[in-house]
């Protein structure tokens, strides 16, 4: 039988087809198989990062060995044969020492929820060993676009790689003290002793290079290819009917594969899909991946007639990531194209640029070369894509090509564009290609504006305004959702075209030069103080979290990290099909035929109470349902549960339980501006809070009209909503990813029909929330415990991204209308200010009131009148998201002062402090200290000057500033366990660990509290056994109460030891904990922070300025400097807080 082989962490595996399916990648199999659940997963499309490792492969023309990250969710596990691949636990771990690039991540505080973390670790393991540890600022920087972080703000993060690059002396550089980085012996891979040339990276098995595996899994067939002539074999003997060629499998992160085909064809070790030579032209295997290609781009652009390829290599640059590209080759791409003709594919369109020509061979064996319009009009089917070819091209011919992308990196072009034109001695035009992409399905070339610029003098002012009138004439972009509009389309088309004029052109007009280059973005750096106080050490102390480490190395588990048993079951929503109607009927007989399927809950399985936020909780005005029982309120719904032995055979399933529907014919109202025009507004809309003005000025100068809108937000966790539980002797035991332990437990406890000392809560941190996990969480836990109660089996719920994106609310979207009366200098008269928040379909998580108070904070309100407004739309319940309601309101504030700015002509820092509020005083020394510090009024002379002397280049200065209020509420205890046979401490408390470093100052008030060294003190993840009734993590107050709390247990332990204290003579820790624990002293102490203590608030004071570069012809724009600076009083832990700062 043919098996694959490949190692991982250096232990050799072996697999057969019936050890696998047709879906499992190698992510599935490392999680769930080996148990390695340091390497994430998230999107499943490639795009986060999450779940890169490391592999050392073979290539198969060179038989060079190369390191190279990959998603390990796009790969398919038999893709592996031969593979060495290194994990997060490969590289280092608290048994045999962390690496130097986790050592130096943690240091760098370059962690906050930690669960990206070991993604970024796995690409810069990759990066870095692969250059053989020569690396420039600039290379690493680009190197990231595939790693999402939701929390630091990226800085920590790639400062911490850049201190690897060669710029920097190793020797020399200075790293700061960490609290666990004692243990920096070198990170073994394996329990073995290893000869030198064992630790370099080999391959064990070498015996099936030229033989074609057949690997047969239940149902489908997998083959390895070594030759073009194994392909056809496998589809003479299987024929054609449902197969698909595996290269990299990256394309399924761009269309995801609905059913998979019958029979798999791996064509990776195929040589001469690898090769690349120059005969006339440059032939490129299409087996290379986009990054081999970029490297024969680098080596070849030297040679003149190929010159134009440092064009197409910059413009390589700009496509996908750095794991997708080390295994997405340039076919797979054309041949994605192919079927996809609305795919914008930038390969495709550098080479119909250039005329390029494509290698096809048949069944037959018979080759055959078209170019790539006929490609597109080419029936795949039995055919293989051998090589494409690129002509040598003399300097006479113009070439440029473009992207334009919604990001800096890794995302497809919203509009892309290649131009070549041949010139003749006197500028005139021999022929012309003008290539777009995304404008429309079958829309290439402008071939109306080609042949006109046949003859015509490339540079006329003339020819330039007819070229452009025929573009805008011809080019009819149709609306592609959610691509931008047409319009939009069409006028980075123009401008780009125009832009290629204006960078080919001799002599431009010094005004319009810079025009035709593009916006560069250079090394990112920046620089952070702030004041410490060691006198108060370990408290304000600059420390990085303790936990920076563990995450580091992929040993900080997360709820969804459990290694799956063979009783154990995977839980999947089954979502509403529609947006407003009645559940006639729910069958789920198609999905339980499926062997592995489980079971299927939905609303009457339930024995207690169908909803997930029940009223003995606060802020909870209506119990919404866990899964629709009738009505259906929104578009993804919960419905119901499907329970299976895989996650992927659960969401398989979700997919197959047939649900019948009375639709409704009332029109969704979507957006609040639906709603405002909807014919039972009166219904929807609900009056939330007035505040009337105490004042009117007279001297009203300027009326400024308007409207403004914040939109709905996804909050994008890393982790996406997650819960696992488990039958216990008592009841369940919920493992969940939420910032409300109490509101899960009440929850879940009136869902099973339990009393809630049978209902245990456990959070062993959270990998991201910012609001999100608070009242939302309870539904998943709801919907996981039911299973797990009903099968008395653990029960496993893990959100895939597009369900978590159509089930969960967001920020509540602000809609603002207004009018404000101004005096010359600026000052308001009066503000008159209607807004609406967009609730969902509940009002649980309603902010419509507040945003009244955080618009008011920082300005005088004496004079103005706001009336807010709660709308119910049909969608699911939208909640809390970063700063709710405070982002809204300041954000609303800060552009009434720039409208006034704008209006008035005037300062922005001077109409924000005319306006401020008597009361806010304090900002004032802030901003007069803060224009000096950035050089605030000599930018704006410099900024000027620019604008006036560049026509296609602006740039622009913005300020803002803000006053947050801290306000206390809630409970939040604290308990502290002291061990007699070493004086260790271990704290458990009601607040939630997600990135924020709580449990570091918890800790760190713990050892100045008690005068003990910080390694003494250890923090473990949160339960509502040891912390009851807590209040969810929100607000930014949560870190303080659970010090004030810590503070006022240390003073009851404190005093509690003082009988044994008396008895020594300045006994050390150790010392006193002994002599108490032998006086029977209670060493366990635990203490509460509520309303009882009437912690004052306080403000927060805050001053930004962002400056920008803007490209007018295309849109692109470069955030070039950012200054801010933030009043927060004594930091607990500074080197903490100041991420928290770049996170807001």
């Amino acid at each position: 039988m043919n098996k694959i082989n490949f190692t991982v962490n250096g232990e050799r595996y072996s697999l057969t087809g019936s050890e696998v399916s047709p879906s499992t990648t190698l992510n599935d199999y490392l999680r769930n198989s080996l148990g390695l659940v340091g390497t994430k997963a998230m999107c499943h499309e490639g795009g986060c990062g999450a779940c890169v490792v490391a592999v050392a492969k073979e290539h198969p023309a060179t038989g060079e060995k190369h390191i190279v990250a990959v998603n390990s969710c796009l790969v398919h596990i038999l893709s592996c044969h031969e593979w060495d691949i290194t994990t997060i636990e490969g590289v280092g771990n608290r048994r045999d020492g962390y690496s130097e690039l986790q050592t130096r991540l943690a240091t760098f505080n370059g962690t906050q929820c930690g669960y990206c973390t070991p993604g970024w670790i796995m690409n810069m393991y990759s990066l870095y060993e692969s250059s053989e540890k020569s690396l420039t600022m600039h290379q690493i920087e680009r190197s990231f676009a595939g790693n999402i972080c939701r929390c630091t703000g990226y800085r920590p993060i790639l400062d911490a790689f850049k201190s690897f690059a060669i710029e920097n002396d190793q020797d020399t550089l200075k790293i700061k003290d960490l609290e666990d980085l004692h243990e920096m012996q070198c990170a073994n891979k394996c329990t073995k002793k290893c000869t030198k040339e064992e630790q370099d990276w080999c391959f064990i098995y070498n015996n099936s290079k030229s033989n074609l595996l057949d690997i047969q899994m239940e149902a489908n067939r997998w083959y390895k290819a070594f030759s073009i002539e194994d392909v056809f074999t496998v589809l003479s003997k299987e024929t054609a009917d449902s197969y698909r060629l595996v290269a990299g499998n990256t394309g399924k992160g761009v269309f995801p594969i609905i059913k998979e085909p019958r029979v798999f064809i791996d064509i990776t070790s195929i040589s001469n899909l690898k090769e690349s030579i120059i005969d006339e032209n440059l032939v490129l295997g299409a087996g290379l991946s986009i990054h081999e290609v970029m490297d024969i781009f680098r080596r070849e652009m030297k040679n003149d007639n190929f010159r134009y390829l440092e064009h197409f290599h910059r413009h390589l640059e700009l496509v996908a990531n750095v794991p997708v590209k080390n295994i997405g080759t340039i076919g797979g791409n054309l041949a994605m194209k192919n079927a996809h003709h609305e795919f914008p594919s930038d390969v495709f369109l550098i080479f119909e640029t250039v005329n390029a020509i494509v290698t096809l061979v048949d069944n037959n064996l018979k080759y055959s070369e078209i170019n790539l319009q006929k490609f597109m009009k080419t029936d795949l089917k039995n055919k293989l894509i051998v090589n494409v070819k690129i002509p040598p091209i003399s300097q006479k011919h113009l070439i440029r090509t473009y992207k334009i992308m919604p990001r800096a990196q890794n995302a497809h072009a919203i509009v892309n564009a290649g131009f070549h034109f041949n010139l003749d001695a006197e500028d005139k035009v021999i022929s012309a290609n003008i290539v777009y992409g995304n404008i429309a399905t079958n829309y290439i070339h402008a071939k109306t504006t080609e042949n006109f610029l046949k003859g015509q003098h490339l540079y006329s002012e003339q020819t330039l305004q007819k070229a452009l009138d025929l573009l805008n004439t011809n080019i009819k972009p149709v609306e592609f959702s959610p691509e931008p509009t047409p319009a939009c389309r069409k006028a980075i088309a123009l401008g780009l075209f125009y832009k290629a004029i204006l960078s080919l052109h001799p002599s431009p007009n010094t005004r319009y030069k810079s025009g035709g280059a593009e916006l560069s973005r250079p090394v990112s750096h920046g620089t952070q103080t702030y004041d410490t106080d060691k006198s108060m050490w370990p408290v304000n102390q600059p420390i990085p979290k303790l936990e920076a480490l563990t995450q580091c190395s992929g040993e900080a588990l997360y709820v969804c990290d459990t290694i799956s048993t063979v009783r154990d079951v995977h839980v999947a929503f089954v979502l509403s099909s529609i947006c407003l109607g009645e559940i006639v009927k729910i069958d789920p007989s198609e999905a339980l035929k499926i062997r592995g399927v489980i079971s299927f809950f939905s609303a009457k399985d339930i024995p207690g109470k169908n909803t997930f936020t029940p009223k003995d909780v606060p802020f909870m005005d209506e119990e919404e349902e866990i899964f629709a029982s009738k009505k259906i309120s929104f578009y993804g719904q919960p419905v119901g549960v499907v329970a299976a032995v895989t996650r992927k055979l659960a969401l398989k399933a979700a997919g197959l339980v047939n649900v019948s529907y009375k639709k409704s014919l009332t029109k969704p109202a979507l957006t609040i501006n639906d709603v405002l025009v909807s014919p039972d507004k009166n219904k929807r809309i609900r009056e939330d809070v007035t505040v009337t003005a105490t004042d009117k000025g007279t001297d009203t100068t300027h009326v400024i009209k308007g409207h403004y809108y914040v939109p709905d937000q996804y909050h994008f966790t890393m982790e996406t909503q997650s819960c696992t539980t488990e039958p216990s002797r008592r009841g369940v035991c919920v493992r969940s990813s939420t910032q409300w332990m109490d509101m899960v437990q009440v929850a879940v406890a009136k869902t099973l029909d339990l009393p809630l000392n049978r209902v245990d809560v456990e959070v062993p941190r959270v990998g991201g929330a910012y609001g999100g996990k608070a009242t939302r969480a309870s539904q998943i836990a709801c919907a996981c415990a039911l299973v797990a109660y009903k099968l008395n089996r653990r029960a496993s719920l893990v959100m895939p991204l597009t369900d978590n994106m159509d089930a969960i609310g967001k920020r509540q979207a602000a809609y603002f209308e207004y009018e404000v009366g101004v005096n010359n200098d600026g000052l308001v008269q009066y503000a008159d200010i209607v807004y609406y928040s967009d609730s969902g379909y509940s009002v649980n998580d309603n902010l419509g009131s507040s945003i009244a108070m955080t618009m008011t904070t920082l300005y005088n309100k004496t004079r103005w009148n706001i009336t807010g407004y709660s709308v119910i739309t049909d969608k699911p319940c939208n909640t809390w998201c970063r700063a709710p309601a405070t982002c809204e309101g300041i954000a609303f504030a800060e552009h009434l002062m720039e409208r006034i700015t704008d209006a008035t002509k005037k300062d922005p820092f001077d109409i924000r402090i005319l306006n401020i509020d008597d009361k806010n005083s304090p900002i004032l020394d802030m901003i007069d200290t803060f224009k000096i510090d950035t050089k605030y009024e000599e930018r704006r002379q410099a900024i000027k000057k620019f604008n006036n002397e560049n026509a296609w280049k602006k740039k622009g200065l913005q300020v803002s500033m803000m006053m947050y209020p801290i306000e206390f509420s809630g409970n939040f205890p604290v308990s502290i366990s002291v061990y007699h046979a070493d004086g260790t401490i271990l704290i458990s408390h009601g607040g939630i660990e997600m990135g924020q470093g709580i449990s570091t100052k918890v800790a760190q008030v713990c050892a100045y509290s008690l005068n003990v060294p910080l390694s003494s003190v250890t923090v473990k993840g949160s339960d509502s056994f040891v912390s009851p009734n807590s209040m969810a993590t929100n607000g930014s107050i949560t870190s303080e109460s659970v010090a004030f709390a810590t503070i006022k247990a240390c003073r009851e332990l404190l005093k509690r030891l003082e009988p044994a204290k008396a008895d020594l003579k300045e006994p050390t820790w150790q010392e006193l904990v002994k002599s108490a624990f032998n006086k029977g002293i209670n060493l366990q102490v635990s203490a509460m922070t509520s309303e009882l203590d009437k912690l004052p608030g306080y403000p927060i004071y805050g001053v930004c300025a962002a400056e920008v570069e803007l490209d007018v012809l295309t849109g692109n724009h470069l955030l070039t400097r950012v200054d801010l600076v933030e009043d927060t009083g004594r930091s607990l832990s500074p080197e903490i807080d100041v991420g928290q700062c770049h996170f807001r």
